[in-house]
């Protein structure tokens, strides 16, 4: 890995308006990426949700893709509810589509208790509650692989989990082994 890109330089403390982030907070963020399975989707969801970020340090970067992840959850949500008024769908897929609904609203209830967790300090609930969400995501596609059918949620369900590992990377960065 090539360590160049990450270095600040003094350069990186002037900012310049056509930027949403500035440079140094840019080259935090991707430090702070780095400590996740999917640092690109860790960056990008950031930029999308939170362009005026200009701190990157671990609070910040955890609040940041919380409020992505709540995003795009809603996103997800009112897709598949969308989808369930679309006449070419089956009845079954229809079923399943409104399962994918409920799990949804699940884990946006889990992300507002996760984010309960995050401003009280509780790391173990925040942890189960991020957890219950990668959980929610997953049992979306469950239905539509039980019954062999093609699921058009797989893309969401599958970022939405990513993204919410990279909430649980971040939370736990300098965490020790000990403490889980």
């Amino acid at each position: 890995m090539n360590f160049k890109n990450f270095l600040i330089r003094p350069q990186d403390f002037y900012f310049d308006e056509s930027y949403i982030l500035t440079n140094i907070t840019l080259r935090l963020l991707k430090l702070n990426s780095l400590h996740t399975d999917f640092p690109d989707l860790c960056i990008s969801s950031i930029k999308e949700s939170s362009p005026d970020l200009r701190a990157a340090n671990n609070a910040t970067v955890l609040s940041a893709l919380t409020k992505a992840v709540g995003f795009k959850a809603r996103e997800a949500r009112a897709y598949a509810l969308q989808l369930t008024k679309d006449a070419t769908y089956d009845p079954k897929t229809t079923d399943l589509l409104r399962d994918c609904i409920d799990t949804y609203d699940d884990a946006l209830d889990n992300l507002d208790a996760a984010n309960e967790a995050i401003a009280a300090g509780d790391a173990g609930t925040r942890d189960t509650m991020l957890s219950a969400m990668i959980s929610d995501f997953g049992t979306c596609e469950d239905g539509f692989q039980e019954f062999t059918l093609k699921s058009p949620m797989a893309d969401y369900s599958q970022t939405l989990q990513n993204m919410t590992d990279n909430c649980l990377a971040i939370a736990n960065i300098g965490r020790s082994e000990d403490d889980f």
